[in-house]
């Protein structure tokens, strides 16, 4: 089984991955993490329709108050809502990481993470400060997707995305005492790819890219302690983007619901011991 799961500790549901074994020693030095670096494991977790009363629940039992009242009455209008996880995994989500972990290992399709258009494998992200990180949720789709939202001054807003493809602009900052700030922005890629100029640390370089649609309006931003779970997905019944982003159609046809948990794993910072450094990452996030 590719994933292990303990129960919470300090009001907190977590999971852990087993450790690799040990790899042969080729004589090559192992970089240490940067100070500044922030390590998060992700997984999406699909759920079949039928258990849509057990999610629900799964919802009720979380702490939505990570986020402001109102950006979550801006997330709900659109179809988002995201919370932490308390105590331990709810059995419907380990239910189903268990069932994924079983079926990884005698399926070829479910063990390359194409059994439907999400990726259902366990991803591991180092995340320097304030940089970004692309969190995939749904691979290019190729027929058109039309969104319709809410935008914060209440007006219907709708779009058609041609081969979209469905993702996060994930940002994570170390905070100190064993924290970190986790930052999510929905985007959607779409189109044909064009050439650009993007700015990197060494300038300005060509690239080829395809035009973004991007929500920040819709950002969640979350505060998570070290083994704290953050739970990602749509409202019940999905509608809007939510469900553009989390429901998914498998190899068999079946639609099926998604959810996205962020663990923060390990930051570097102690704000103790080194207050100079968390305030230099802190100004380089910010850039």
């Amino acid at each position: 089984m590719w994933m292990a799961l303990l129960a919470g500790a300090a009001g907190c549901a977590q999971w852990k991955t087993q450790p690799p074994a040990p790899a042969p020693n080729k004589g090559l030095p192992t970089a240490s993490a940067q100070p500044d670096v922030v390590t998060l494991e992700t997984v999406l977790v699909r759920i079949p329709s039928d258990a849509e009363g057990e999610l629900a629940r799964v919802w009720m039992a979380s702490d939505e108050s990570v986020l402001g009242i109102a950006q979550r009455r801006l997330l709900a209008r659109n179809g988002l809502r995201a919370g932490l996880l308390i105590g331990e995994i709810p059995t419907l989500l380990r239910d189903q990481l268990q069932r994924t972990g079983s079926r990884q290992a005698t399926d070829a399709m479910e063990g390359a993470g194409l059994a439907a258009d999400v990726d259902n494998r366990m991803h591991r992200l180092q995340c320097r400060a304030g940089k970004r990180k692309e969190l995939v949720v749904r691979r290019s789709l190729t027929a058109p997707l039309t969104v319709v939202g809410v935008s914060p001054d209440g007006s219907l807003v709708g779009d058609t995305f041609r081969q979209p493809r469905i993702l996060f602009d994930l940002r994570a900052t170390p905070m100190g005492g064993r924290q970190a700030r986790i930052r999510l922005i929905p985007e959607i890629e779409h189109g044909d790819a064009r050439q650009t100029f993007v700015a990197s640390e060494v300038g300005i370089r060509p690239s080829l890219e395809r035009p973004r649609r991007t929500w920040e309006a819709l950002e969640i931003d979350a505060i998570l302690r070290e083994d704290q779970i953050l739970m990602i997905g749509a409202t019940l019944p999905p509608k809007a983007l939510g469900k553009a982003f989390f429901t998914t159609i498998t190899a068999d046809k079946a639609t099926e619901h998604v959810v996205l948990l962020v663990r923060l794993t390990a930051t570097r910072i102690d704000e103790l011991f080194a207050p100079e450094q968390l305030a230099q990452v802190k100004s380089l996030a910010e850039r």
